[in-house]
């Protein structure tokens, strides 16, 4: 009885030490789900410049492998992460450049180049991220539903939400914290309810005028990859020749669309 009470009590002063959660301050849920997409866009527009580093896992057929790795992100339509294992040896670097994507490295056999689209980061990774472009996947951002493909916002609890939406064919699934503003998992479903990806979103923190989570884990089949934001950096600024650097040009291979 001693050692357990002295483990509880080991326990309520980690948790009276631990820093409050995380809440998005201008979030009111009596504004409704429509406020909150504007709020999310208003943040992510304010994010025209990241650099973030993260502890990476992979986990594929029950083998686990870790990395680190370095997500940039400039405007809407720039998006890189660098990949990097033991002694910081390169893996592999994939650049979103609009709808184009380029993965290159060890890891990959050479330099491939296809659409953002396309299935080159399934081949490679073995996930296929669909509707969402590079970097706000792995950021763990959550794309706005639009009002008109809303289905039904269901509460299983009084502190959680459960936004369903449609739009061709494709379901998605997102649990709101209510009380704080911020998503918590999202699941994409396919017709017949097959299921296509998850993300789960968790540990946030403010950047800048954002809140991001630094745990994200994504998942797909067979196939885990779960990263751990260690920093963000704001004032680093990003040219769009940066996001090309190190791109062999005169071996990359075109995938047909």
């Amino acid at each position: 009885m001693l050692v357990r009470s002295l483990w509880l009590c080991a326990l309520v002063l980690v948790i009276s030490c631990a820093p409050p959660p995380a809440v998005r301050r201008a979030w009111q849920p009596s504004e409704g789900m429509p406020a909150l997409w504007n709020l999310l866009e208003g943040e992510w527009a304010a994010l025209d410049n990241v650099t973030a580093e993260a502890a990476v896992e992979f986990e594929q057929d029950g083998v686990r492998e870790r990395a680190t790795a370095v997500v940039q992100v400039k405007g809407s339509s720039l998006y890189r992460i660098e990949v990097r294992g033991p002694f910081y040896s390169h893996v592999f670097t994939a650049v979103q450049q609009g709808d184009s994507l380029t993965v290159y490295g060890p890891a990959v056999g050479g330099a491939w180049k296809g659409s953002a689209r396309g299935h080159l980061l399934h081949q490679i990774t073995g996930i296929d991220l669909g509707m969402y472009s590079l970097g706000r996947a792995l950021l763990g951002w959550v794309d706005p539903v639009v009002e008109e493909n809303m289905r039904e916002v269901e509460y299983p609890r009084a502190d959680r939400a459960t936004v369903i939406s449609a739009e061709d064919e494709i379901e998605r699934h997102l649990e709101l914290d209510v009380h704080r503003g911020v998503l918590l998992r999202e699941h994409i479903y396919a017709p017949g309810q097959r299921l296509l990806l998850r993300r789960f979103m968790s540990d946030y923190r403010r950047v800048g005028a954002a809140l991001l989570p630094q745990r994200v884990e994504i998942e797909q089949g067979a196939v885990r990859i779960a990263l751990h934001y260690q920093n963000y950096d704001l004032r680093r600024p990003l040219r769009a020749e940066d996001f090309e650097n190190g791109i062999p040009h005169e071996s990359v291979v075109r995938l047909p669309d």
